[in-house]
């Protein structure tokens, strides 16, 4: 069945790619777009299906299978195997305008990598990178329209799907399966928090466990994660930071062993001028792309990074102490709050936000921590990252792409 779809849609006309970025569409303020599905109507999106593996075939042909969000809803029917079993694994990576009006795709190679490993855990063929790639590309150049005009945060979010879209009842592999690629222009995740988030140090309910799916960029990750956000807002956090649960015992919170938030990765600035991070070889928090860049530019500007550290400590008001900037990703511990200056979280959709406060609630084992709201380490962090997303700052070849570069290019 699903090959017969395939054939009927190749009669579809391709839709003709732009060569270069299209202006922002007239009529949007883009500065003000919250970070949601926005402008649906506007968006184009891509969808391949196979029952078998990715070919040559899928990728000749991509630019047939563009298809309108609201013109064409994605079929689906009551026993697709991802409605019932969970195999949805998504991405979350960013198109953005640079000052120079081009368009810059920002490591859509480690979005490769992860999404890759996440198949071979929910039994999902991968597609090449050079079609994942192109997928990428194509939904880009559709959608040239709604890449934003240069500012703060804002982007052409852009979400890979790949999903069991086959119908069955058993618990099996599907029978087919879908590779989608959709779009939305977007503001900052965090963009309502007028100062550093207040975050909730969840001690009830757990995110992932060790052996468990929580490095795997799956739907289920988020979904656990849903009640727990819920409750915590209702106490006036803005997000939790999950323990590893199994590592808490009543009375000894500090020895526990801190994952992640909701959505998002976090970092500690210590004292001693270590910058760091849980580690992933637990298995229990998800491998950030944004994370993995603050590693790397913490580690190749180290020393331009050490008088801000001691900024951040004077402002502090601790204790002057030799300081060694080092990034570092390891097993982090709810006792090391204590000697942390300052504090933020990192996503695709988040950038680099501060973190004011982290509590437990009132029903809760008792805790609190306050950092430096917005501190030099943070600010100068988020430059960083700002000035090597924009090409101005180089940390390593290969991280920014041209989506309107020839197909060879852009897909190497």
């Amino acid at each position: 069945r699903s090959k017969v779809k395939q054939k009927q849609s190749k009669t579809k006309q391709p839709m003709t790619m732009p060569s270069t970025i299209s202006a922002p569409a007239d009529g949007i303020d883009f500065s003000s777009l919250p970070w949601n599905l926005n402008l649906p109507e506007h968006h184009n999106y891509v969808h391949l299906s196979t029952t078998s593996g990715w070919t040559k075939e899928h990728l000749d042909d991509i630019e047939q299978h563009v298809h309108s969000y609201s013109g064409r809803a994605l079929p689906v029917s009551p026993a697709t195997t991802s409605l019932n079993y969970g195999t949805t694994l998504w991405e979350g990576l960013k198109c953005y305008r640079t000052s120079d009006d081009a368009a810059v795709v920002f490591r859509a190679d480690k979005n490769y990598e992860r999404m890759k490993n996440g198949a071979e855990e929910l039994c999902l063929p991968m597609p090449s990178k050079e079609l994942f790639m192109r997928a990428i590309q194509v939904a880009i150049q559709s959608n040239s329209h709604l890449i934003p005009p240069t500012g703060e945060g804002m982007k052409l979010y852009v979400r890979p799907m790949l999903l069991g879209s086959g119908q069955q009842l058993g618990l099996y592999p599907s029978p087919e399966f879908s590779f989608l690629m959709y779009v939305s222009p977007t503001g900052n995740y965090f963009k309502a928090a007028t100062s550093g988030l207040n975050l909730h140090l969840e001690t009830k309910r757990a995110r992932a466990s060790r052996g468990g799916m929580g490095s795997t960029k799956c739907a289920g990750n988020y979904a656990a994660a849903l009640a727990p956000l819920m409750k915590c807002k209702k106490h006036g956090f803005h997000d939790n930071l999950f323990l590893e649960l199994d590592t808490y015992v009543t009375g000894k919170l500090e020895e526990s062993v801190i994952q992640e938030m909701s959505a998002a990765n976090i970092f500690l600035v210590l004292k001693t001028g270590e910058i760091v991070t849980p580690g992933l070889d637990r298995g229990t928090i998800l491998p950030g792309v944004t994370r993995a860049s603050v590693l790397s530019i913490v580690e190749k500007f180290a020393d331009e990074l050490k008088p801000i550290v001691e900024q951040s400590l004077a402002e502090s008001g601790s204790e002057a102490s030799a300081v060694s900037v080092a990034a570092s990703s390891r097993t982090v511990t709810v006792s090391e709050f204590k000697d942390a200056i300052e504090c933020f979280c990192t996503g695709t959709a988040a950038e680099l936000v501060p973190i004011q406060r982290l509590a437990t609630a009132p029903d809760e084992e008792a805790m609190e921590f306050k950092f430096i709201d917005n501190g030099p380490v943070t600010r100068a962090l988020l430059t960083m990252l700002r000035e090597t997303m924009a090409g101005t700052r180089k940390v390593e070849d290969g991280w920014l792409r041209d989506p309107f570069a020839s197909p060879d290019e852009f897909c190497a």
